[in-house]
């Protein structure tokens, strides 16, 4: 069968060339599926709308030539993906269409009804797939599929309940190859070409529970880990695609330091020349030895989830970790000569003007080399959003709620909050003390991508602000 697979657009701001953040990462999920249906036969196209503009020709044209359509779907994306669906089932009404990803496990019989598609998979969907394509040659019945949801004359039906699959290790490697034509990875190096940039997973799910946050439900409360050979031969395999640069993509590394720790010092001796990205840490994970070990393997890029400067504010969230803990952490990685990056979210119901400013110096005391102040988003399945929910300040409709003082979420009106945030953005980067810092960072390690990365972050920031 040929199969087209999409990555749809999230919002209008991912799929403008002029933007910094266009481009970020392969999209694993898909790939994963995609090197299971070439592996039982299938022809396999992918477009990614994260990494190349929206044509409706080249989706016509794509779609066209496939027998079935699969898309991931975001919770934010839901409007996106439903436009490209639109148009998929006017030109090919009869066409089968299947989404899997976040929105579909969160809100697997919502995510259908709401994009018209025909199947829903909730959870891992390398154990579907092979399932459904028999269903859809009549081998199989959809209603004996684990996991999966499913339109019918009658209404919206399902399968048995979604099992995550617990060996991590039996899945086949993604087919990276069908994106190599994208450049990814332009946060960490505006000088990266097409099928220099990819990324890994070595665990699915996250142990953490942060009160703002919906992995832990994305994950049907599921935290599972690779063995280092596995990840260890799947670098290799990278390697020898020609990537020479991997990020670390998992919801959170490395949860466990000691298995990190063995992972790059096989990376050191089995001398694969490679430079490594951390796209999510946190502070209480921060070990001197092991960011040493980390540095020597070929690691660049860090980025922690800060949150706050305040304690109150860290409780709130259950972010279990210190106003302490984060300058210690910090300073760890800038001393290790990591680019380091910490991202804040501003918006907390007790919040007042005072928390956020003592945010925003705390930040600039921190030897950061990129940093984001982003509002509190109430997402859905997060702790937040479902308590929320529960006292009917938010809709179970709404699914992506900015804090805001109309809505009593907050101190600040939405519109007030957003213009904190980009202000505290704006002055951070403005610092005379910054741009020193991140130059002398620059020239001590012989890497001028960090000033580059962040003169074309400033570019394109303040341009679109304008």
């Amino acid at each position: 069968m040929r199969f087209l697979l999409i990555y749809p657009p999230s919002e209008p701001y991912f799929i403008q060339k002029t933007r910094m953040f266009y481009g970020l990462s392969p999209p694993l999920g898909l790939l994963y599926i995609a090197k299971i249906l070439q592996d039982d036969g299938d022809v396999v196209t992918i477009l990614d709308y994260s990494a190349e503009p929206f044509e409706e020709h080249t989706l016509m044209k794509a779609a066209s030539s496939a027998d079935v359509v699969g898309m991931t779907l975001l919770t934010p994306a839901v409007h996106e993906a439903k436009k490209i669906i639109d148009l998929i089932k006017t030109n090919h009404p009869e066409k089968p269409i299947i989404i899997g990803g976040p929105h579909c496990t969160l809100l697997p019989k919502q995510a259908l009804v709401e994009t018209g598609a025909s199947i829903c998979i909730q959870g891992d969907g390398e154990d579907a797939i092979l399932a459904i394509k028999k269903a859809l040659t009549n081998e199989k019945a959809l209603s004996d599929i684990p996991g999966i949801f499913f339109t019918t004359t009658k209404g919206i039906n399902h399968g048995p309940a979604a099992q995550p699959i617990k060996d991590l290790n039996a899945i086949t490697f993604p087919a990276r190859l069908l994106v190599k034509h994208y450049v990814y990875g332009r946060e960490y190096n505006p000088s990266l070409k097409a099928g220099e940039f990819t990324s890994i997973v070595t665990s699915r799910g996250c142990p953490y529970r942060c009160r703002f946050c919906s992995r832990n439900s994305i994950s049907m409360q599921q935290f599972r880990m690779r063995s280092t050979e596995n990840i260890l031969e799947e670098l290799k395999e990278i390697k020898q695609y020609g990537y020479r640069h991997i990020a670390f993509a998992d919801d959170c590394f490395p949860v466990n330091r000691k298995q990190a720790f063995d992972l790059f010092n096989a990376i050191i001796n089995e001398h694969l020349d490679l430079r490594f990205s951390i796209m999510a840490t946190r502070v209480d994970l921060a070990e001197r030895n092991l960011y040493k070990k980390m540095r020597q393997a070929g690691v660049t890029h860090i980025q922690f989830g800060l949150e706050s400067g305040n304690q109150d504010v860290l409780d709130f969230y259950h972010k279990h970790t210190t106003v302490e803990s984060i300058k210690k952490a910090v300073r760890l990685s800038d001393e290790a000569g990591f680019f380091t990056m910490g991202s804040f979210i501003l918006g907390a119901p007790f919040e007042t003007m005072h928390h956020f400013k003592k945010t925003v110096s705390f930040a600039q005391r921190l030897p950061l080399d990129s940093v984001s102040f982003l509002p509190l988003r109430y997402m859905v399945g997060s702790d937040l959003w479902n308590q929320a929910v529960t006292a009917g300040t938010i809709a179970q409709n709404d699914y992506f709620v900015l804090a805001d003082k109309n809505k009593g979420l907050g101190q600040l009106s939405q519109q007030d909050l957003l213009r904190f945030c980009i202000n505290a953005q704006r002055f951070f980067y403005a610092r005379p003390a910054f741009f020193l810092h991140l130059l002398k960072k620059s020239l001590q390690n012989n890497d001028m991508s960090f000033m580059a990365s962040y003169l074309s972050f400033i570019s394109s920031f303040f341009s679109h602000k304008k």
